[in-house]
């Protein structure tokens, strides 16, 4: 029998929630340590290090990834999020409006905070949060134009584990690169992680197709998006899981020398 073909993120059983606890937020402690707690310490040595700042943030997250703006919100007194479906839109503002049934990220805000040497104010870091969130705006990046999103040029624009499953070939890297960091300021930083080699994601029962692309091709498209990259590191995948099939993440933090799209 012929395997079922792999589903798109814009379907209706791309379900957000799911999506982030069965790889962020639940499951193996090896792998949530691998996907969220590297993730973490990079950033939180990143926005301590006082080489990115500014006043105002553009995170685009896939299905409300949260744990990237924690340490974020350090710095950045403004933060814009910016989601792609109606599904990613509801499940992080239930969050943010403390609704029943929404998900669980003190985990993520006990990390920070014992980063930060002050790991019994997870609760004071979920509301710093949130009173940092300015706007949270959906944008239907497959039409590909900016007019119909009202947003301020920021400081910095961060993408997490978000490339691989919204492009569907390489070509949507560049252009999706040049339209998300629109809004970013000439000289103002990307923050960029992405898995390598991957093909495919879980959300609960259901098989989801995920951009494969290399560490090679990922540096080449920030480089012709008009940055110049000041950080990367790699880091191997030690656990194998079900769940996804990536081999490495690639973190990478560039600047913005030139524009290429216009608003």
């Amino acid at each position: 029998m012929a395997s079922s073909p792999l589903l798109d993120y814009t379907g209706e059983r791309h379900h957000a929630k799911n999506l982030i606890e069965n790889h962020f937020s639940s499951g193996e402690i090896s792998f949530m340590e691998e996907c969220v707690g590297s993730p973490l310490k990079l950033l939180h040595d990143l926005f301590s290090s006082g080489k990115v700042k500014g006043d105002t943030l553009l995170n685009v997250s896939i299905s409300g990834v949260l744990f990237p703006i924690f340490s974020a919100s350090n710095v950045f007194k403004k933060i814009y999020v910016m989601n792609f479906t109606d599904s990613c839109d509801n499940h992080f503002k239930a969050w943010l409006e403390k609704k029943e049934g929404a998900t669980d990220w003190s985990f993520v805000s006990k990390r920070v905070c014992q980063l930060e040497g002050n790991e019994d104010e997870w609760q004071e870091k979920e509301e710093q949060v949130r009173k940092a969130i300015e706007g949270v705006v959906k944008f239907d990046i497959t039409a590909g134009s900016v007019a119909s999103v009202v947003l301020p040029q920021v400081d910095c624009v961060m993408c997490v584990y978000l490339f691989n499953v919204i492009c569907h070939n390489k070509e949507d890297i560049t252009r999706n690169l040049k339209i998300l960091t629109s809004w970013l300021k000439v000289g103002g930083h990307l923050v960029f992680i992405i898995t390598l080699n991957m093909s495919f994601y879980r959300v609960g029962q259901h098989k989801f197709v995920a951009l494969t692309v290399d560490e090679k091709f990922v540096k080449e498209s920030v480089t012709k998006a008009g940055f110049v990259i000041e950080k990367e590191e790699v880091i191997p995948t030690s656990v194998e899981s079900d769940m996804v099939d990536y081999k490495n993440l690639l973190f990478l933090v560039a600047r913005k020398e030139r524009s290429l799209l216009n608003l």
